[in-house]
């Protein structure tokens, strides 16, 4: 209940400073009535009795109403939080109602999209998650692949543990078919960026539909810098050395062929990382203590070399000029200076 927010010390000091002001009231009376109240020599100390409780008893009224005023505000507070909840809950509710099928017919792949990205920006990407889980798979065309994965970014960018964990292992699940050149296949929370604050298995499922999305993929120089890029933020940003070790094992797998292309510097989305780093990143690879997790790194290293080396033609498909941005933006400003 609303009136019960107020902490008991909150309640103590009230009911003390109402006793007290019920003592300090009755005194005059019982001063007056006794032998202060007819004795004529003590005037002057009856006078400066009663000026100090008077005073007393101003200062306990405003100090009870300050208290009162305090738990007024709490419970407003309270019932303001609650009525959001409610709001939000009911906001929920009309979200989920655009994913359940009207007089059997599927909803329309918009309308899941728009209830899914709904519950996200109502701050609940764990239930989007868990949704989008029965939607988002192989003969069903009930979400599309872009807008699964925005659903997913905001999973990942939430701040709950579970959520995130459901968001890594779905796409992991689903990287295969996703395009490691498009910036729409993939999370930008963590393109060329990196939370290090995700759990243990969480990483370990990222980072594994990153390779597996890859490896799926076509064998150009176009992804050939995406995932370059994307290993290095892992690197960079997260503050766990085994991990780091693990992902310079794996950056080590692309240098020799990055080398061969003859670029100097990277770009993925809005990171740019030149050969120098992603050289003193795979020098760091180093042989992880878990001997089975040890093994399954250097397999995907493995994999990931051989499909490297592959990687010597241009892109043929349609946005990969944009990969070129970098190049655009500094020769502007080289320009203008």
């Amino acid at each position: 209940m609303a009136q019960d927010s107020a902490p008991g010390s909150d309640k103590t000091l009230i009911v003390a400073s109402v006793v007290v002001l019920i003592v300090a009231a009755v005194t005059p009376a019982l001063l007056l009535m006794g032998p202060w109240g007819s004795a004529t020599g003590d005037t002057a100390r009856l006078t400066s009795a009663l000026t100090f409780i008077g005073v007393l008893v101003t200062a306990l009224v405003s100090l009870v109403g300050v208290m009162m005023k305090h738990q007024a505000d709490r419970r407003l507070a309270h019932e303001q939080s609650e009525q959001g909840q409610r709001l939000k809950l009911d906001a929920a509710m009309r979200a989920g109602e655009l994913l359940t099928p009207t007089d059997g017919v599927p909803p329309a792949p918009a309308a899941v999209a728009s209830g899914l990205l709904a519950l996200t920006k109502l701050e609940r990407a764990d239930l989007a998650v868990a949704l989008l889980v029965d939607l988002w798979v192989d003969g069903s065309n009930a979400v599309s692949d872009e807008s699964a994965v925005l659903v997913i970014d905001a999973a990942l960018r939430s701040n709950s543990p579970s959520a995130q964990l459901i968001a890594a292992e779905l796409l992991c699940r689903r990287s295969s078919k996703l395009n490691a050149c498009q910036s729409l296949h993939w999370p930008s929370a963590i393109d060329g960026t990196w939370v290090p604050g995700f759990g243990p298995r969480t990483k370990l499922l990222l980072v594994e539909a990153l390779v597996q999305m890859t490896l799926a993929g076509p064998s150009d120089q176009s992804s050939l810098r995406a995932v370059a890029v994307r290993l290095y933020g892992i690197w960079r940003d997260d503050t766990d050395q085994r991990v780091r070790g693990c992902i310079g094992k794996l950056i080590s797998a692309l240098t020799g062929q990055l080398e061969l292309v003859g670029y100097e510097d990277f770009m993925q989305g809005s990171q740019y990382v030149t050969l120098e780093q992603l050289a003193s990143a795979a020098g760091s690879a180093a042989t992880n203590p878990d001997g089975y997790l040890d093994q399954l790194s250097t397999c995907l290293a493995v994999r990931l070399r051989a499909w490297a080396d592959q990687c010597q033609a241009l892109p043929s498909g349609t946005g990969h000029l944009a990969m070129a941005e970098r190049s655009l933006a500094v020769g502007s400003a080289l320009a203008n200076s």
